[in-house]
């Protein structure tokens, strides 16, 4: 039995992972951590998801419930992932990371705590998406640096970053595919008289609208063709369930840093 605690446990993702986690035998939820200043302190977890009660009360610190875990699930915001993860570094537990928005320092500071606790962090947990960004960079490498490249990402009204942590994630592969920097070549904005378009460029476009839960679309373009690359999420239960396999595959580390490309074998 793998014991979880879930953070953001109120959250949109916090509620489905409770659901999905709850129906795995081999997993037990032992405990839910929320923001100190959250309406759901003190709640049976499971209540606050939909369910019947789970017996674990929401708690605004992970002090309180962290012996009792093998791995943290975190999809909250950076700033407490980060400090999740120093509680965690302390104990020696692992850790789910499934929160986006982290700037390439954070990232950095994530990873070194690899050194110490096993660590996997995805912005997207989706089986689906991760094959998609492994399909997108294949692709990138077989058709060269003459087709050029948009990114397009459809999320809910709610969504606070831009672009999403898997359209970011999709353009770093490409990027990587030739041989250059994302950095150099991203283009995030287009207004006004802008120019021609640069061969090199990596267009981004980003959408905000009602309840969709996620879609990303890669482009290429050649002359006279266009191939594109797609992944729409209608629930947000593909991403839990990825987060499941996660937490299964980081149980058995004792350090490291991973990603979901670790668990489905396409590193």
């Amino acid at each position: 039995m793998i014991n979880v605690v879930i953070c953001g446990a109120a959250g949109r993702m916090g509620k489905e992972n409770i659901i999905v986690f709850n129906d795995a035998k081999e997993i037990a939820i032992v405990g839910a951590v929320e923001a100190h200043n959250s309406n759901y302190i003190g709640q049976d977890a499971g209540h606050v998801a939909g369910l019947e009660g789970l017996g674990v009360t929401i708690t605004s610190k992970i002090e309180d419930v962290i012996q009792r875990a093998d791995v943290i699930v975190d999809f909250t915001a950076p700033e407490a992932t980060l400090k999740t993860l120093k509680t965690a570094r302390i104990h020696g537990k692992g850790m789910v990371i499934g929160t986006t928005g982290f700037t390439k320092d954070h990232i950095e500071i994530i990873k070194k705590n690899g050194e110490t606790i096993p660590i996997l962090l995805s912005p997207n947990m989706s089986s689906g998406v991760n094959i998609l960004i492994y399909l997108a960079r294949r692709a990138a490498e077989l058709l060269g640096k003459d087709y050029e490249v948009e990114i397009l990402e459809i999320h809910h009204n709610r969504k606070k970053d831009a672009p999403s942590g898997t359209a970011l994630q999709l353009g770093d592969e490409i990027a990587q595919a030739r041989e250059i920097s994302l950095n150099t070549v991203g283009s995030f904005s287009r207004h006004g008289i802008i120019g021609e378009r640069k061969k090199s460029e990596i267009g981004f476009s980003s959408i905000r609208l009602s309840d969709v839960v996620g879609e990303h679309t890669i482009m290429f373009g050649g002359p006279g063709e266009r191939i594109e690359l797609s992944h729409k999420s209608s629930s947000r239960k593909n991403y839990s369930n990825g987060a499941l396999r996660a937490v299964k595959f980081i149980a058995e580390k004792k350090v490291g840093f991973f990603t979901m490309k670790d668990v489905l074998g396409i590193s």
